[in-house]
């Protein structure tokens, strides 16, 4: 009998360079960061000289040997895998879209990569590798584990709760990373005539459920919405909560795409956020808001509430909801969604929270930090936005974990019904709100509250000047800046 020969040996570390990312960023020590060593150690001159180096290896090279891993980590340990990291790091941004740099064939494989399979690493290593697109928005003192790189790590059980796309360029509307991208809220519902709302008794206890009327003037309106869209110069529109059912979003992507143009300036409107309603044939159905390619008719994005919002009898008395019970309290009847859908394009990392999922953002804080979501739109069914409320507390938080941009759109239905004695002017129907320090040296935030008086008009931001007109509001393309991450060269972009 003959001896069979014995396999071959596979290296501890793989060479790919987000694998080998992955594989060393996972053993190093969460806790090795509560204190200040790792500080220390992405200031250290060798540490920084060492990491460039082995830059430019991978760069050249598109691997690591692992015989080089082995050797640094045997002789350094974690400060070792550190400056691996901080070396893969600054040539994984060479395969970044959203970052500075391009031109490096040898990091081809791995931007193909994340644009086939949506993310930077293979199979080889579970959860995913993503490019960062965004930086909390907060001045950058010492700074968590994943903030000291320009990647995300999201781990296997994040991960798992998480429907991430990566847009084709075929379908991406391309926004230049260096210029504001112009946004358009509209209330679209005017009164609760526009709205169907009935209560009734479900497993013992009062149920309730919004889908707007679907009429001859909403058609209308909706015409008239995307014909102002286009001529205020917005590029993205974001619509409110109930204002969606299946029949209304077939007739939006035939007015969106029988009224499309492919000259930018005459029709700049690519991307709608339909707002949020029942569609589908679940009992009960989802309450799903859809973010639509006005070009295609495609759904780009689709996402489903993931908490039901609990009316009181005093929230029903406020709002002078028709039909309601006098006294208890009233559940949204949805089905809930289960996880949440991010879409990445040349805007950034896009996600949709309706309504009640910003006020209980514990549920899914980690999905989006781990992913490093640039952009949040947020279709509400409320009483008029006002400053300080809970609508610019949800962004607040979001803009200093995630660094994101948020949009907040709401209808006016529920604020006619309510007098101004009650709440008086100004009352506004959207706010979108982002970081102001592009340097994240401070804690800035520009918070822009827009208003309109009629369903068809375009929610617009005071300037205070002579003219007295208003602005669309805008964001910000999510990009990656030279200056969140100090060990990256200073190049020529």
């Amino acid at each position: 009998m003959t001896d069979q020969p014995a396999a071959p040996v596979q290296p501890a570390h793989p060479a790919d360079p987000a694998d080998l990312f992955v594989t060393l960023y996972d053993a190093l020590p969460d806790g090795l960061f509560d204190g200040w060593t790792v500080t220390g150690w992405s200031s250290d001159p060798d540490v920084l000289r060492q990491a460039t180096g082995l830059s430019e290896t991978v760069l050249e090279r598109g691997e690591l040997p692992p015989e080089t891993t082995e050797e640094i980590i045997a002789r350094h340990g974690h400060r070792g895998r550190f400056t691996l990291l901080l070396g893969l790091d600054i040539a994984l941004a060479h395969a970044n879209p959203y970052g500075p740099y391009h031109g490096s064939p040898a990091m081809t494989a791995v931007l193909v990569r994340y644009l086939t399979e949506g993310r930077f690493n293979s199979e080889a290593t579970d959860g995913a590798l993503l490019p960062r697109c965004a930086y909390p928005g907060r001045p950058r003192g010492r700074r968590a584990k994943d903030e000291f790189f320009g990647v995300h790590r999201v781990p296997p059980e994040y991960w798992d709760g998480v429907e991430h796309e990566v847009l084709p360029a075929v379908h991406d509307a391309h926004f230049p990373k260096d210029r504001p991208v112009t946004v358009g809220c509209v209330p679209l519902l005017e009164t609760f005539d526009d709205i169907d709302i009935s209560f009734e008794k479900r497993f013992g206890v009062t149920v309730y459920r919004l889908r707007p009327v679907d009429s001859p003037g909403l058609r209308t309106r909706i015409k008239t919405v995307l014909r102002r869209l286009d001529e205020a110069g917005a590029q993205i529109a974001v619509l409110p909560e109930a204002s969606l059912d299946d029949t209304l979003l077939e007739h939006w992507k035939e007015a969106a795409f029988d009224t499309a143009g492919r000259d930018r300036d005459a029709h700049p409107l690519r991307y709608l956020l339909l707002g949020s309603g029942p569609l589908g044939s679940t009992e009960p159905p989802p309450n799903r808001a859809v973010l639509l390619d006005r070009w295609t008719g495609r759904e780009l994005l689709v996402q489903d509430k993931l908490s039901g919002f609990t009316l009181d009898a005093r929230q029903m008395r406020e709002w002078r909801l028709p039909h309601a019970p006098a006294e208890g309290v009233a559940d949204e009847y949805i089905t809930p969604g289960s996880a949440v859908r991010v879409l990445d394009c040349s805007l950034g990392r896009l996600a949709v929270m309706i309504c009640e999922d910003l006020s209980r953002s514990i549920t899914w804080d980690r999905e989006l930090r781990s992913c490093g979501v640039s952009h949040l739109f947020v279709p509400i069914f409320s009483k008029p936005i006002l400053p300080f409320r809970w609508e610019q507390q949800g962004a607040e938080r979001q803009i200093t974990l995630l660094g994101s941009w948020v949009a907040v759109s709401n209808s006016l239905a529920v604020g006619a019904a309510i007098p101004e004695s009650e709440i008086p002017r100004p009352r506004y129907t959207c706010l979108v709100a982002g970081p102001r320090d592009l340097a994240r040296a401070s804690y800035g935030m520009e918070i822009q509250f827009g208003s309109a008086e009629t369903g068809d008009e375009l929610g617009l931001v005071e300037t205070g000047d002579e003219t007295g007109e208003g602005v669309l509001p805008r964001v910000l393309p999510g990009a990656v800046y030279n200056m969140w991450h100090d060990h990256w060269p200073r190049r020529k972009r």
